[in-house]
């Protein structure tokens, strides 16, 4: 059974052990050796590794091969060139994350969560698949730039976010707000906003000591607030100053 931190661990990912797939087939020359399989991977290995200390352009192809103790012939007998392999490790990884979060949504007993429950373990999640998904973002913004986003990446996050509103809205009866579809939707976008946030603008200097299980036991106390009520009611019609005159 996939728990909820090994979906997202950097080793649970299949940074390692990509199993190809369809959509990688025109990117890849898969090997037919076992020797050859684990020369495969540990070019996607250092691929990564490198493009996590030192950028798309610190991971020539070159250093790849040296990082993967492979000869340069080898990369090439793999991929035809960089861009492939970038492409390839793109498609697999957000392949496999998807992968392992429908084992884990098929396998785990989320009936057997009360709701607190249920937003704790859902939102961790969420900050777990924020911090996998930072990774892998720096090889994807290098390549695109910072405002654009594979189609993977997002059919992942929207197959996610689909699959946690309707987790919780089994628990409607528990949602204190006129619109439980549009609440839980505004908690699913106020938390992945804002670690976005963190990661590409900071935060608060009062924040940065906060880790992962810090973020998640806070957004979890702002969603709750949220929906069962404990926030304040809606003020309706405010009359808001403009600061620009």
């Amino acid at each position: 059974m996939a728990t909820e931190s090994g979906l997202w661990e950097e080793g649970g990912t299949a940074a390692g052990h990509i199993t190809p797939t369809d959509a990688t087939e025109h990117l890849v020359r898969l090997p037919q050796q076992e020797r050859s399989r684990k020369t495969l991977e540990r070019i996607v290995r250092a691929a990564l590794d490198l493009i996590t200390e030192k950028g798309v352009d610190g991971a020539s192809v070159q250093a790849i091969a040296r990082r993967a103790r492979a000869s340069v012939g080898s990369f090439y007998a793999r991929f035809p060139g960089k861009e492939e392999l970038l492409a390839y490790i793109e498609v697999q990884l957000w392949a496999d994350a998807q992968a392992r979060w429908a084992e884990a949504l098929e396998d785990r007993d989320w009936a057997g969560l009360d709701f607190e429950d249920l937003v704790a373990t859902l939102v961790g999640i969420l900050v777990r698949v924020n911090q996998a998904g930072a990774r892998h973002r720096r090889l994807l913004d290098a390549r695109r730039g910072p405002e654009s986003s594979s189609d993977v990446a997002r059919a992942f996050e929207e197959r996610l976010s689909g699959d946690v509103r309707e987790l919780l809205m089994r628990h409607v009866d528990r949602i204190d707000h006129p619109q439980p579809a549009r609440a839980v939707d505004l908690c699913i976008t106020m938390v992945l906003a804002t670690l976005r946030l963190r990661d590409t603008e900071g935060v608060l200097p009062s924040l940065d000591e906060l880790e992962d299980e810090g973020w998640a036991d806070e957004l979890t106390r702002v969603c709750l607030g949220y929906l069962t009520g404990a926030a304040p009611p809606s003020r309706g019609q405010m009359d808001f100053f403009d600061v620009w005159g």
